[in-house]
């Protein structure tokens, strides 16, 4: 799966766990448009999952069995070529004098399978040729035995079943639909109908937004599994200008007790990861803006989500939003 299925899926999760969190429970739950909208995003998420899992297996098998094999060839044919090599370097062959150089172990694992096999034929070749004196070099019948042996193995893994090929390809041409079907609900529906919320609820609506979007830190680090050992929390925050509903980009922030002093980047998002569990108190300024001063909890091996809007420092007091 690519990195456009992970971020999907990530996307979905964040959307959909908003259906639980106390500040819109009720509201998401009460009102039949948007409770239909989170079931369709939930439904969306499941089979998503279920695509993530049959794409992680279909031919797993297969490529791992392949890796697996190539790290034995490599060792074996690189460790034979230096031999040869020495060999060639006492009779002046400079064909074999070569090998060592040519097939070096990372050069044969990092050879795609169809030219390993051309690269293992020309060595075998050489014993062959060489066959009596690479005797004394120790790459005698038994020897050569193995290599023919693990050249088959390749030969094997390398003929990967027709059936698995035209199946995975299938399944990712499922995913993909699967991919639009998702995009153009968003596009289409959810995201226009949510536009409401600006009004009818603007907390709501900038949780929505965080959770929709593919955020930069995403793009910038790979989604990977929670270690449950993981003693550390991330701390995730958006400001927006409240006239605008544009990011605030370069608002500074401060949270004094996690030794944070950071800006929000030309999308208006901070990220901060590590941060110790706890609940802290943090700040928002920008020159022309009234501050905004909020608390907030981490949670070890977990994201902390936070949505703001920067009001113009002439206004009334703003009031920060959950």
């Amino acid at each position: 799966m690519n990195d456009s299925g992970i971020y999907t899926i990530e996307m979905l999760n964040r959307v959909y766990a908003m259906k639980s969190n106390p500040d819109y429970q009720a509201e998401i739950s009460g009102t039949t448009a948007t409770s239909d909208f989170f079931d369709t995003v939930g439904d969306l998420l499941t089979t998503a999952k279920d695509w993530e899992f049959k794409l992680a297996k279909s031919s797993k098998q297969f490529t791992i069995a392949g890796v697996d094999i190539k790290e034995v060839v490599a060792v074996n044919f690189s460790v034979t070529a230096s031999a040869m090599s020495a060999y060639g370097v006492k009779t002046g062959d400079a064909q074999l004098t070569g090998l060592k150089t040519l097939y070096t172990y990372s050069n044969l694992l990092r050879t795609p399978i169809v030219d390993l096999q051309n690269d293992i034929a020309v060595i075998m070749g050489l014993i062959t040729a060489n066959k009596t004196p690479l005797a004394d070099y120790k790459i005698d019948v038994p020897y050569t035995t193995n290599l023919t042996t693990l050249a088959a193995k390749l030969d094997t893994m390398a003929k990967l079943p027709q059936d698995v090929i035209k199946q995975h390809a299938l399944d990712m041409k499922q995913w993909e639909n699967h991919l639009k079907t998702i995009k153009k609900f968003f596009d289409d529906e959810m995201d226009p109908f949510m536009e409401i919320y600006q009004v009818a609820m603007v907390a709501l609506y900038l949780a929505y937004l965080a959770a929709r979007k593919v955020r930069h830190h995403h793009l910038k680090r790979k989604p990977k599994v929670v270690d449950p050992e993981t003693t550390t929390g991330i701390l995730e925050l958006m400001a927006l200008f409240k006239a605008s509903m544009g990011p605030a980009a370069g608002a500074s922030y401060v949270v004094t007790a996690l030794g944070i002093s950071d800006t929000t980047d030309e999308d208006g998002e901070g990220y901060n990861d590590g941060c110790k569990p706890g609940t802290f108190h943090g700040k928002i300024m920008m020159e022309g803006y009234k501050d905004i001063e909020f608390d907030f909890t981490i949670e070890a091996g977990k994201t902390t989500a936070l949505q703001f809007l920067l009001e113009a420092a002439d206004t009334a007091p703003v009031v920060s939003p959950k």
